[in-house]
């Protein structure tokens, strides 16, 4: 991937992982305060921020900040911009993907249509600039 198409994928990309990522906070935010009754933004903002049970969703939050940052850094290098582009691929491609956020994130997937939506304009964008591997005979 060259700047050029890293930095397209970049802008096009952010405003779906925004969704995504809301999304993604609404439907557990929806789920805590389900078993532990209802909290505010701020205070649930704080239990994902501070709370050993939703670090599998630190990689994505972080992701999207470092998107963030070197979209709106003037001095960001051509080579930021393709690591972060790549590091999105990453996130989205089954191959590649964390582990433990995959086992967090592919049941919320199955179980909100909100989640599946967001997921599925990230995807796009993700096939359009991940590498394509030939199919293989196993």
């Amino acid at each position: 991937m060259n700047d050029q198409a890293a930095t397209t994928f970049l802008n096009d990309v952010r405003h779906p992982l925004l969704t995504l990522h809301r999304s993604m906070l609404a439907e557990l935010r929806a789920r805590h305060e389900a078993e532990f009754g209802p909290v505010s933004p701020g205070e649930f903002l704080q239990i994902v921020i501070n709370g050993s049970a939703y670090r599998w969703l630190s990689p994505l939050s972080t992701l999207i900040a470092a998107l963030d940052d070197v979209l709106d850094d003037e001095k960001a290098q051509a080579q930021d911009r393709i690591d972060i582009a790549t590091s999105v691929v990453a996130m989205f491609s089954a191959k590649t993907r964390d582990a433990a956020f995959a086992d967090q994130y592919l049941p919320l997937l199955q179980s909100s249509p909100e989640i599946a939506v967001a997921n599925g304009q990230v995807a796009r964008l993700v096939r359009s600039v991940a590498p394509q591997t030939p199919a293989t005979d196993d």
